[in-house]
């Protein structure tokens, strides 16, 4: 079976994606993260977080609940 991933959450701060990639993992959801950190232009590389499509609505409202 093919995992569907979708693109939760997108920030130049690297460390943010991370804590954010924690507090999804913590609450069992299944997340991937690509930094683009080592880019050309590391200063407008994007870290991005992926969730599973059937978990974009309760990954949303995790990290809505974050801010």
């Amino acid at each position: 079976m093919e995992l569907n991933w979708k693109l939760i959450l997108s920030d130049s701060d690297s460390h943010h994606v991370r804590l954010m990639q924690s507090v999804l993992e913590s609450e069992g959801l299944q997340t991937s993260m690509i930094d683009h950190s080592d880019s050309a232009f590391p200063s407008t590389a994007e870290s991005e977080l992926y969730v599973l499509e059937a978990d974009f609505e309760k990954a949303s409202a995790i990290i809505a609940d974050q801010k």
